[in-house]
């Protein structure tokens, strides 16, 4: 995990820096001095100000001169309304099969849709064991193996996805889904989406609902975003 993460709420607390937050989020996380001026009629020297006010705040990066990005397009492209035109990446867990006819992942996969939300990429945390009882499937997913004893383990599952993670961020909107799995790996999903301000699902298996654990509208109000 970094050692230093994006002050969101501190970042927020401004009304100038909103302004500059959701106009990079509108040119999808990556624009101009110049460009950013004009979504957020922040204006010279001002402007100047609160990009190096969001740099010391780890929530904006300056890429090359003149040019500014989100160090981080989850939340802040999620939340100002612009997922729709992001590389939207899932994030889940895959347990056991037991009796299951079909993996909870692609349960999950079909209640997003449905939400408007589709997923261009897919990221799976499994055991071997696990993923050797689906794989007659052949399931088109990125797969990130735990082992028996990792996957039981709250810290060992946080420090085993957290790379992956945090490169997904930085170019996607990720929706992370803690159903399955363990309860150590649902935890450590918990624990993750809310240190991130990743938004967070979880599906009722007997009734096929989806439940966002953390909405956009649970983001906004940790930001205290009208």
């Amino acid at each position: 995990m970094s050692n230093i993460m994006p002050n969101y709420e501190k970042a927020m607390s401004i009304e100038n820096s909103r302004k500059i937050v959701q106009a990079l989020a509108m040119k999808g996380g990556t624009a101009t001095f110049s460009e950013i001026e004009r979504e957020s009629s922040v204006k010279g020297s001002l402007l100047a100000h609160h990009l190096n006010r969001l740099q010391s705040l780890k929530v904006v990066e300056r890429e090359v001169k003149g040019t500014y990005r989100l160090a981080y397009k989850t939340p802040l492209c999620y939340i100002f309304d612009e997922a729709a035109k992001m590389k939207i990446a899932y994030f889940g867990l895959l347990g056991r099969r037991e009796s299951r006819l079909e993996p909870e992942t692609a349960v999950a996969l079909k209640l997003l849709q449905r939400d408007g939300v589709n997923s261009t990429l897919t990221y799976v945390v499994t055991s071997p064991e696990a993923l050797n009882e689906w794989k007659e499937l052949k399931l088109p997913y990125q797969w990130i193996l735990c082992y028996e004893e990792e996957i039981i383990d709250i810290d060992a599952v946080r420090n085993k996805v957290t790379p992956q993670l945090e490169n997904l961020l930085k170019n996607h909107v990720v929706i992370m889904d803690c159903t399955s799995a363990t309860k150590p790996a649902t935890i450590a999903y918990y624990e993750l989406a809310q240190t991130y301000c990743i938004p967070l699902i979880y599906v009722y298996e007997e009734t096929k609902k989806l439940k966002w654990l953390i909405s956009k509208e649970t983001i906004k109000r940790r930001f205290v975003i009208p």
